[in-house]
């Protein structure tokens, strides 16, 4: 009797160690770097811009170097910017991946930048940013013993899509005096440079207003501008309507409207008139 107790609980002791053998080699691949989310590189990430939709795709892919086959993969991603604004926020089920098998695939998702500027978040618009891409891996193997949690992170730079703007002087027409003297074709130059994302989308619509110290609004006038790099446009005035002015011009107002985005704004004039 005291012998076939010994013998069952030589199995017994026999079996524990191959369980803890089993959970021990199923544990050591993932600290180990066996199992491994490789998340994009900002230059293999693709941005491309229609009616006021940014759409991004980049790619990724896991490698299952352990020693088992994982199941019920799941990859949930979240991309927000520098102000913690939320861009996406998705779940990819992926499902089982063999021992020694490597799966790739992106993440796809486009976000609304027309409705984020008019809600008042313009700084992605103008300014370049910086986006965060957090990756939570979830899956079982072993099977399915064993749970497995990891987070993975990566920043990805954002040019903005409109650089710069303004009135080249350089470039601008207009009379040494109110009224004038003579009546040559009088112009302002206004400049853009925008994000190469946008080339081949239909030009930005410019009009420029002179806007009299008391008069008020003096002449205006339309131009368009293409997109895509540096570009300008020049707005030409009727001249003759000088004539009828002895009010100088102290602002240029602009209206701008470039690829979806409508604002306006002022500067001042300054040394075109004595």
């Amino acid at each position: 009797m005291a012998a076939r107790i010994r013998l069952l609980q030589m199995a017994i002791a026999a079996v524990n160690i191959a369980i803890v053998a089993l959970a021990f080699t199923s544990i050591w691949p993932f600290p180990h770097g066996d199992f491994k989310v490789n998340l994009p590189s900002p230059n293999e990430v693709t941005w491309t811009y229609s009616d006021g939709m940014v759409h991004v795709t980049a790619p990724y892919s896991i490698d299952n170097g352990g020693y088992y086959d994982v199941h019920d993969l799941t990859i949930d991603y979240i991309v927000f910017n520098s102000s913690r604004y939320l861009l996406a926020n998705q779940t990819i089920p992926i499902g089982d991946i063999p021992a020694g098998q490597i799966t790739s695939s992106e993440i796809d998702f486009q976000f609304d930048l027309l409705r984020l500027f008019n809600d008042g978040a313009m700084g992605m618009v103008f300014t370049d940013d910086l986006l965060t891409f957090v990756v939570d891996v979830s899956c079982g193997y072993t099977m399915d013993l064993v749970k497995f949690e990891a987070t993975y992170q990566v920043s990805v730079p954002w040019d903005a899509l409109i650089r710069s703007y303004g009135p080249d002087w350089s470039r601008s027409h207009l009379p040494d005096s109110i009224p004038p003297t003579n009546l040559p074709p009088y112009s302002v130059a206004y400049w853009l440079n925008t994000s190469d994302i946008l080339a081949g989308l239909p030009p930005a619509q410019v009009t420029l207003t002179l806007i009299g110290n008391t008069t008020g609004v003096l002449m205006s006038g339309s131009t368009t501008i293409l997109l895509g790099g540096d570009n300008y446009g020049i707005v030409t005035f009727d001249s003759s309507a000088l004539l009828q002015y002895t009010d100088v011009p102290y602002a240029l107002r602009y209206d701008l409207q470039v690829a979806g985005f409508i604002w306006t704004g002022t500067v001042p004039i300054q040394g075109w008139f004595p």
